[in-house]
C-alpha cells in the first residue's frame, strides 16, 4: 500500500513539475516578448503619446476656448544701446536702431472673434505708428468661405475662396480635445506602422538596447503610412482637412527628407528588470539628445560636435527648475517655470562667455468668470548684454479682455472672388508692405 502511495506522490511530483516548467517556459516566453525590440518601441511611442495628451490637460481653463471675442493692446518698449551705438560709426545700423524705437511708438490693437456654433471667425489687426496709421487688415470665415481686406489696397473684402477649420469643430469637440485626438492617433499610427527591418537589439554590460534606425527612405516610408492613417481616420481626416484645405493631397517625398541622415532612436533597458531606464535621440548631423533620471532629478544631455549641455530637471508641486550647465559641469544658469489656475510664470537667467540673458515671461487672468469672460494680461521681459553693452532691452505686454460674446457684424455682399483681382491691386499690396517696412526702419 505504501508502495502505491509513493508511486502515486512520484507521479504527481512529475506532473507538477512538468506543469511548473511550462508555467516557467511561458512565463519566460512572455518575458521575451515583453522585452522585445517590437514590444519596447511600441510601448515606448505609446507612453510618450499620453505624456503629451497629459500636459495638455494642464491648460489653464476659462470656459471660452471656442466661443469667445478676445480685445487685446500690444505695448512695447524696447532699446539697444548696442545698435544705436554702431548706428553712430555705420549708418546701415540704423535701421535695425529704428525699428526698435518705432515698435516702441506703435500702439496695436488686436479683435478675434471665434463663433464654434455658427462655424464663425473673425480677426482684425489694427496697427498705429506714432498715431498715424501703419496697418489696419481683416480677416473672416464665415459659410465655409475665408475673406480678407487690407485697409487702402482692397476697396471691400476679398473672396479668397473655400475655408475648412470649422470642419473639425462641432457642438460637442473642442480645438484642446481634437489636437488631444490628433496625438493620440499619431502615437498609435507610430507604434503600428515601425517594420521590425528598422530595429535591432544589442548589448552593453549594464543594457539592453534597443535601437530604431530610421534611414531618409524609411522616414518617407514611415511618415507617409503615418499621414496616409491619418486621412484613413474620418475624425482625425476631419481634423486636419480643417487645418489645411488641402490634407488629402499631402505625402511625403525624397526631396522634403534629403539632408536629414540617418536618424536613431536608442532605448537603454535594464537587463534584469527590463526597465527602460535612458532614451537617446541620435540625428544624422551627428547631434545626440540623452535623457535618463538619477537621484530624483530628470536629466537631458544635448551633444554637438563643439559643446555639450546638460539640463538638471526638477519638479516641485507646480513648479519646474531647470538647471543648465556645460560640458565641465559648470553652471550656465537656471529657467524657473510655475503654474497655478490662473497664473503661468517663467524665469530664465542664463550665462556664458559672451552673453547674459534674462528672460521673463508671466501670463494671468483676472477676473474670472467661468464661460462669461475674464481679463488676462501677458508681459514678455528680455536683456541681453555682452562685454558691458546692452544688446537689447525692454518688454512687451498684451492685455486683453474675453468674453462670450461671439456677435460677428461684417458685410461681405459686395466681396470680390480673389482671382478677379487685377495686377494694380496685387503691386498696391506689394507697396503697402514696402511702406510698412520703410516706415518702421526709417
Amino acid at each position: 500500500m505504501m508502495e502505491k502511495d509513493k508511486k502515486k506522490k512520484g507521479k504527481k511530483l512529475v506532473v507538477g513539475l512538468i506543469i511548473l516548467g511550462l508555467i516557467l517556459i511561458a512565463g519566460g516566453g512572455v518575458l521575451t516578448y515583453f522585452s522585445s525590440p517590437s514590444y519596447v518601441s511600441k510601448t515606448v511611442i505609446k507612453e510618450f503619446g499620453q505624456k503629451a495628451t497629459e500636459l495638455m490637460n494642464s491648460r489653464i481653463e476659462t470656459g471660452l476656448e471656442d466661443n469667445y471675442k478676445t480685445t487685446s493692446n500690444i505695448k512695447m518698449n524696447l532699446k539697444s544701446d548696442y545698435f544705436s551705438a554702431l548706428a553712430t560709426m555705420d549708418p546701415s545700423y540704423a535701421m535695425i536702431s529704428n525699428l526698435l524705437n518705432n515698435l516702441s511708438n506703435t500702439e496695436n490693437n488686436i479683435t478675434m472673434v471665434q463663433d464654434k456654433e455658427n462655424k464663425k471667425l473673425f480677426f482684425n489687426l489694427d496697427s498705429k505708428l506714432s498715431g498715424q496709421s501703419l496697418i489696419n487688415t481683416k480677416y473672416l470665415v464665415e459659410n465655409a468661405t475665408a475673406y480678407y481686406s487690407i485697409d487702402g489696397v482692397t476697396n471691400t473684402y476679398v473672396n479668397n475662396g473655400n475655408n475648412n477649420y470649422f470642419e473639425s469643430l462641432n457642438s460637442s469637440t473642442t480645438t484642446n480635445e481634437n489636437l488631444k485626438y490628433l496625438i493620440e492617433k499619431i502615437a498609435e499610427s507610430m507604434a503600428n506602422n515601425l517594420e521590425e527591418s528598422y530595429l535591432s537589439e544589442s548589448y552593453t554590460d549594464e543594457y539592453k538596447v534597443i535601437t530604431i534606425t530610421l534611414t531618409e527612405q524609411n522616414i518617407v516610408t514611415y511618415g507617409n503610412k503615418i499621414i496616409n492613417d491619418l486621412k484613413n481616420d474620418e475624425k482625425a481626416n476631419q481634423i486636419m482637412t480643417g487645418y489645411n484645405a488641402n490634407f488629402s493631397e499631402v505625402k511625403l517625398t525624397e526631396k522634403d527628407v534629403t539632408g536629414t541622415g540617418t536618424i536613431k532612436v536608442n532605448i537603454y533597458l535594464d537587463k534584469i528588470l527590463s526597465q527602460v531606464s535612458q532614451y537617446e535621440l541620435e540625428l544624422g548631423n551627428g547631434n545626440k539628445c540623452i535623457y535618463y533620471k538619477e537621484n530624483g532629478k530628470e536629466i537631458v544631455e544635448l551633444i554637438s560636435e563643439e559643446e555639450t549641455t546638460t539640463l538638471e530637471i526638477e519638479k516641485h508641486g507646480e513648479k519646474t527648475e531647470i538647471n543648465i550647465k556645460d560640458g565641465s559641469n559648470a553652471s550656465l544658469g537656471t529657467v524657473t517655470i510655475s503654474q497655478t489656475s490662473t497664473n503661468y510664470d517663467i524665469v530664465a537667467n542664463i550665462t556664458s562667455e559672451e552673453a547674459t540673458l534674462d528672460f521673463g515671461y508671466n501670463y494671468q487672468i483676472t477676473n474670472l468668470k467661468k464661460g462669461t469672460s475674464y481679463d488676462s494680461a501677458a508681459t514678455i521681459t528680455i536683456k541681453m548684454t555682452a562685454q558691458n553693452t546692452t544688446i537689447i532691452d525692454g518688454t512687451i505686454t498684451v492685455t486683453s479682455q474675453t468674453t462670450n460674446d461671439t456677435t460677428i457684424s461684417e458685410d461681405t455682399s459686395s466681396s470680390v472672388l480673389a482671382s478677379t483681382l487685377s495686377g494694380t491691386q496685387t503691386e498696391l499690396l506689394q507697396q503697402k508692405i514696402a511702406l510698412i517696412i520703410l516706415s518702421l526702419m526709417s
